[in-house]
């Protein structure tokens, strides 16, 4: 039995861990791998403490943190967790295995998963040409075309961060303009080998072996093909909530919180970005699971 059980091992899941530790709480961490989504960012330029550092850099210093900690917390990684339930005061988390972890509270920092097309070529292509990682396949199509789908933030970083490894960069954006941080947009407008398609629809990817093409209708309503070697899927994700059946969800189905990340559900926490508080950055990600672990502190010393 543990204080608190922490479901995922990004900022949110690890901050809560630390935080959690510190008050003397008996922590289990359950993660699939430990950074999440930071570890699979490029340069990270607005963390505090650091003007620049890679993600996975940041992400290999939170773990650090994390094991310097020698009493009261625990890391199992490779868990991915199918079921989390409650029985009057105590939680129980299950893993794909079946194996169940009881905590007297939990807190949920299991973050987003990406967003797909839907379009033909798309599955099929998947990890043969087909990416939604720009961080981590981007060196593979140095001097090679290359197309990103999407017109927000993550598609704006996968622009830029392709742009100094590939020939060219196709911008396939639904929206009229690019959308996001206007600093990061600003890099992205002024990098010239990456040629935008805006008003673009993506209608079906290409290939043989591999990616050999997209095909798009342009703002014009005319269909082109456009040929590369890689298209990168950038179109946002979706919160990671399939094993919870507890909480109440908004209409993006993001856990719903209150200003101590407590959900609808007594004793039971959402940190990061996959609670429906507005941010989607490290830095708030490990403020809430900070803050959710102080909660979770403050409820079972009430509850005793």
């Amino acid at each position: 039995m543990y204080d608190v059980i922490i479901i995922g091992a990004g900022p949110a899941g690890m901050a809560a861990g630390i935080y959690a530790a510190r008050r003397k709480l008996k922590t289990l961490i359950l993660s699939r791998d430990c950074g999440g989504q930071m570890a699979l960012s490029g340069g990270v330029e607005n963390y505090m403490g650091f003007s620049l550092i890679s993600g996975a850099d940041l992400a290999q210093k939170f773990r650090e943190h994390l094991e310097s900690i020698k009493e009261d917390l625990e890391l199992l990684e490779g868990k991915e967790i199918v079921n989390l339930e409650k029985n009057i005061t105590v939680f129980a988390a299950q893993d794909k295995t079946g194996a169940l972890y009881y905590g007297k509270t939990a807190i949920i920092c299991s973050g987003r998963t990406p967003r797909h097309l839907g379009v033909p070529g798309e599955k099929e292509f998947l990890g043969k040409g087909v990416s939604v990682c720009a961080i981590c396949d981007g060196p593979l199509y140095k001097n090679k075309d290359v197309a990103v789908i999407g017109g927000g933030n993550s598609a704006m970083g996968a622009l830029y961060s392709l742009s100094k490894a590939a020939r060219r960069v196709y911008s396939i954006n639904l929206g009229k303009e690019l959308a996001g941080d206007e600093a990061l947009k600003a890099k992205v407008e002024s990098t010239p080998n990456i040629t935008f398609f805006s008003q673009a629809q993506s209608r079906e990817i290409l290939g043989k072996k591999s990616v050999i093409g997209v095909k798009i209708i342009d703002a014009k309503n005319q269909e082109k093909l456009l040929p590369v070697s890689g298209v990168f899927v950038e179109i946002g994700w979706e919160p990671n909530t399939v094993f919870d059946r507890l909480t109440e969800k908004n209409s993006k189905g993001e856990i719903k919180v209150d200003q101590n990340m407590q959900t609808s559900v007594a004793g039971l926490f959402a940190a990061g970005d996959v609670n429906d508080a507005w941010g989607e950055q490290i830095i708030i990600a490990c403020g809430e699971g900070a803050k959710a672990a102080l909660a979770a502190g403050r409820y079972l010393g009430q509850a005793k």
